[in-house]
């Protein structure tokens, strides 16, 4: 056999392989989609804020469903801790994780999972004005979802990065599609 009927082969090989692959993660899927989440950041005018994440799993099947509870009881403090130091190399911001708490339950046939974290670093101050930021980290956009902020009582808003759905002054919210990017927020004492 010559070279050009081995390199002949080799391609068809590799071809052969990159279209299993392609097919395989065509037909794969996820094994649940989210249904809807509502996430609650209380800021205050220190270092410190506390993200409350509900979320609602829907599953495909039983099996999916108990993979995925043994998969989450293994997530700890330690993984949101390497998940946050990640996040922080990328954006250039110290964010510590300070506690973690979470909690399942099944409710009408989907998972509903909580997730409470508390984070120190999420608010910086500079110049007597408070900055809530994580970058261009990527929202999850979900139809059924809300991304609400409770600033401290009497705060004075500054500034909003992207526009929310709704500002009550002290709450602003994002909704639906609406959620594209983790809010910047520039906030000062009244």
């Amino acid at each position: 056999m010559n070279n050009k009927s081995m390199i002949y082969i080799l391609i068809l090989v590799v071809v052969f392989f990159l279209l299993v692959d392609v097919l395989t993660l065509f037909f794969r899927g996820p094994n649940f989609t989210v249904e809807y989440y509502d996430s609650d950041i209380h800021v205050s005018y220190g270092s410190t804020a506390t993200i409350t994440t509900v979320s609602g799993l829907k599953f495909k099947n039983e099996k999916k469903k108990n993979e995925y509870i043994e998969s989450y009881k293994k997530t700890s403090l330690e993984t949101f801790k390497k998940y946050f130091s990640e996040v922080s190399k990328e954006i250039g911001k110290e964010i510590e994780v300070i506690d973690f708490k979470s909690d399942m339950r099944e409710r009408d046939g989907i998972m509903e999972v909580t997730e409470i974290v508390t984070l120190k670093g999420l608010v910086q101050e500079s110049d007597s004005i408070c900055i809530l930021d994580m970058g261009q980290i990527q929202m999850n956009s979900v139809a059924n979802s809300n991304l609400k902020v409770h600033l401290p009582d009497g705060a004075k808003v500054e500034s909003i990065e992207p526009t929310p759905t709704k500002n009550l002054g002290t709450l602003i919210i994002w909704s639906g599609r609406d959620i594209k990017i983790f809010p910047k927020i520039k906030f000062r004492r009244s």
